[in-house]
């Protein structure tokens, strides 16, 4: 065991501060609003820390830390690319101001005010299936963590898992997301504080430092490892890619939900302003981990996902491990906690409740409790609550069992793209196109979502798979590209071609601030 008593009780305050927080909670929930949206009263500072915590959990860490072991100082583009988009919808409230302006829940509702209920009912199934399949590797690579940080026996890591899980549950379905944003203040805090300890200690270790590390990227990966254009990994298609996504990527449930959550369309877009600041280096900070680990090590044939969280336990002081330890069990813990909100809020809001009201041949009418008239607002909670848990069922199963044929990074992105490709149709051409109608929400939502499925269920059945679809197996930057351009044609022609016999639906944005 590498930490002492002394850590292990800094983790166990937190975690107990953690629990009394989500029970407390508890009392605050009056209706479905703040279980799912903190009652839309969250103010610009308590916003941006939620949104940072959320965006930074402990996946974050372990796969920016594996592209950085791996690719050297080339997955920095990542950072670069995501403070750019960030700062573009920023400065236009691109998507958000408008989303948050009308007052949705869930990125889907959207389609029920712009669409039918019908495509509401598809793009709930499909952000459903892409949301749980992104997220599936989340618990496992937490709990990697953990025993590479504790030097505990890898046999346990499934058994960390499930406990991680549970406590994770527990106070998720306290407070919904009232306790979420309670906690993520701290967490917030913590993990400023792990950061910045952590890597100095790095910049100042004897072994580490900036020096000792380009020299290792440059022994172990040569100018590969430098230039994100020439590295087979990137490239310019993994660039325009990741340009795309954090542009498009804010329509991601669990990152939506915070400029929902805000007080007004203009502190949506501040949020989005101010925590542009932060993006590069939540990106840059654990991949700079990962090349101190290859240093350190000085074997790239390690696992990464152990190699790094050891090397930062075997570098640290004690009380600073113990520091660090709770502020990654809280990065954990912010990104679990509102992903199993908004995938069960998803599911409830944008399937069962539309499939309720469509077998009671209610109106489907938005009502002024936010419910849609399928289910009143006590059962959602119900129902949210219940899906919580078997959502985190179903990923401790699929974390012990799923193997990665890429890395977690490219995995994350590809199976976010089964979602996103289709939102580029039906959410920004919806937002910003008049034209953009029914029979194109549904081509987008479709069409868009085939690409990153297939490449998925091909990666599986290679010896199957004919030469010339190779390539969409071969490389994951060309099947995001390729699924952005096929969810945005779909809506485009397929919208053009129907204007007469499907007429949009107008949407009035004409006195928002």
């Amino acid at each position: 065991m590498h930490l002492s008593w002394i850590d292990y009780a800094i983790v166990l305050v937190y975690v107990g501060g953690t629990i009394v927080a989500g029970t407390l909670a508890r009392g605050a929930i009056k209706g479905i609003s703040d279980f799912l949206v903190a009652g839309r009263g969250l103010k610009t500072h308590m916003a941006v820390a939620t949104m940072v915590s959320t965006g930074l959990g402990l996946v974050t860490v372990m796969y920016m830390a594996e592209e950085g072991y791996k690719y050297g100082f080339v997955p920095f583009i990542f950072g670069i690319m995501a403070l750019i988009t960030a700062m573009i919808i920023g400065r236009t409230g691109f998507i958000v101001s408008r989303l948050r302006y009308l007052q949705v829940m869930t990125v889907p509702e959207f389609y029920q005010l712009k669409y039918t209920r019908g495509v509401r009912l598809l793009g709930g199934i499909i952000l459903t299936l892409a949301g749980t399949l992104n997220m599936g590797l989340f618990p496992i690579l937490g709990s990697k963590f953990v025993v590479g940080f504790t030097g505990l026996d890898k046999e346990y890591v499934n058994f960390v898992m499930v406990a991680m899980l549970i406590i994770v549950v527990f106070y998720t379905l306290m407070g919904g997301m009232v306790s979420v944003v309670l906690t993520d203040f701290a967490q917030f805090v913590l993990l400023a504080l792990g950061f910045f300890f952590g890597t100095y200690i790095i910049f100042n270790h004897p072994q580490l430092g900036w020096d000792n590390m380009v020299q290792a990227v440059q022994l172990h990966k040569g100018d590969l490892g430098f230039d994100p254009i020439a590295n087979p990994g990137y490239g310019i298609s993994m660039i325009l890619f990741l340009f795309c996504v954090g542009l498009v990527g804010v329509v991601w449930q669990p990152e939506m939900m915070r400029p929902l959550s805000a007080e007004s369309p203009k502190v949506a877009r501040r949020v989005f302003w101010i925590s542009a600041a932060t993006v590069m280096g939540r990106a840059m900070v654990p991949m700079f981990w990962g090349i101190a680990a290859l240093t350190y090590f000085g074997d790239p044939n390690l696992d990464p996902h152990y190699a790094m969280p050891e090397m930062l336990s075997k570098i640290l002081p004690i009380g600073i491990a113990g520091l660090l330890m709770a502020g990654m069990f809280a990065a954990f813990m912010s990104t679990h906690d509102s992903y199993l909100l908004a995938w069960s809020g998803v599911i409830v809001r944008d399937v069962v409740s539309p499939i309720k009201s469509m077998l009671t041949k209610s109106t489907g009418e938005r009502a002024e409790d936010g419910t849609w008239g399928g289910l009143s607002s006590e059962r959602e909670i119900y129902w949210v609550r219940a899906i919580v848990v078997i959502l985190a069922a179903f990923l401790a199963i699929f974390g012990a069992l799923y193997q990665l044929p890429e890395t977690a990074f490219r995995f994350m992105y590809v199976t976010g793209s089964i979602y996103f490709s289709g939102a580029v149709g039906t959410i920004v051409l919806g937002l910003y196109w008049k034209k953009a109608n029914t029979p194109g929400a549904y081509a987008a939502l479709v069409l868009g979502a085939l690409v990153p499925l297939n490449f998925l269920i091909m990666t599986e059945n290679q010896e199957l798979v004919p030469a010339f679809l190779l390539p969409l197996v071969e490389n994951s930057n060309l099947v995001g590209l390729t699924s952005f351009v096929i969810g945005g044609l779909a809506m485009l022609i397929v919208a053009l071609l129907t204007q007469r016999s499907h007429p949009p639906r107008p949407l009035d944005f004409s006195d928002m601030e």
